[in-house]
């Protein structure tokens, strides 16, 4: 498996919303940052899957 490195800026509150939830959590910010990229993921193909069901529906009823 790939890797790759990347740098980003992350807004004060953020980061120590961050790092009270590594605390409780026990994980590494890797791990973190990880699951947060997997879940933005899904949600934005739920969202395009609805609407693209919803055009289908539209579509579907108008023809």
């Amino acid at each position: 498996m790939r890797t790759h490195n990347y740098l980003c800026r992350i807004n004060d509150d953020q980061w120590i919303d961050l790092m009270k939830v590594k605390s409780l959590d026990k994980r590494s910010f890797n791990s973190l940052i990880q699951e947060g990229c997997r879940l933005v993921v899904q949600e934005k193909l739920g969202i395009i899957s609805k609407q693209r069901k919803q055009r289908n529906s539209l579509n579907n009823i108008y023809n």
